[in-house]
């Protein structure tokens, strides 16, 4: 019986939200850097996750691109994006954080509302 609740607790762990803060650089295929508008694609050396947000920022600095919205597991239905000058707009999205070897290696999102489209891709550094 006891067995049974260490692998009950195993699995609730794994799929606890890894709240916290990274270090990293938001990195995008050149293709991708070619293709997008001016300020559709975010720039960050640091992402902060919490309950219900993904922030984006650099290391330092107050201001963040923050992706507001529900999490289920690993991946979060964004509702709103709040820019870097406080702003918040209404969105369609979605965030998904990635695992290497049970520990966050990366987080993106992707947002889309009638005033254009907004994406982040971080990776975590390991140095």
């Amino acid at each position: 019986m006891l067995s049974l609740a260490f692998l009950l607790a195993a699995q609730f762990a794994a799929d606890a939200l890894p709240t916290g803060t990274y270090s990293g650089t938001c990195l995008y295929p050149q293709a991708v850097e070619e293709r997008a508008a001016p300020g559709e694609l975010v720039s960050c050396n640091e992402v902060h996750i919490s309950d219900g947000q993904i922030s984006f920022g650099q290391r330092g600095w107050q201001s963040r691109t923050q992706f507001n919205g529900i999490f289920e597991g690993s991946r979060m239905t964004v509702s709103s994006v709040t820019l870097p000058n406080g702003r918040t707009y209404e969105v369609r999205g979605v965030c998904e954080i990635y695992f290497a070897n049970e520990e966050v290696s990366t987080v993106a999102c992707t947002a889309n509302s009638n005033r254009g489209s907004m994406a982040a891709n971080f990776v975590v550094s390991r140095l």
